[in-house]
């Protein structure tokens, strides 16, 4: 019975030295809460411009896509599929008139000669 007690000394907590050396051992202080309530009323409660309407809403969007350089390989394809386009053409106009077949060699070779040059133009005019 005759001990006295002593007042306690107020615990104070510290921050493990792991966390508040990466600064998560801070606590935000009590008033940072009402701050960001505050804000949050402001944003709802905000009277809003007929400029901020013009900035909210996207007018037009123009997507600048790059011009794929052209392929010496891929031209120097289509030349080569030129010349044999003239020689099959020459070849049939050929037999045509040496063995007086009894077809135009335009049936033949104008078939083949708007598929080269539709394939031709599409690759030049690519984007």
């Amino acid at each position: 019975m005759g001990k006295k007690l002593r007042a306690a000394s107020p615990v104070v907590r510290q921050p493990s030295r792991i966390f508040s050396a990466a600064g998560l051992g801070n606590r935000p202080e009590p008033h940072q809460g009402m701050v960001v309530l505050a804000n949050l009323f402001s944003l709802f409660t905000r009277r809003t411009t007929a400029e901020d309407y013009h900035r909210a809403f996207v007018v037009d969007v123009r997507p600048v896509v790059p011009r794929e350089p052209r392929s010496r390989r891929t031209e120097q394809f289509i030349a080569v599929g030129w010349v044999l386009v003239a020689l099959k053409c020459w070849g049939v106009w050929w037999l045509v008139e040496h063995y007086h077949l009894p077809v135009r060699a335009w049936w033949i070779n104008g078939p083949t000669l708007a598929a080269a040059t539709l394939t031709t133009v599409v690759y030049l005019r690519r984007p």
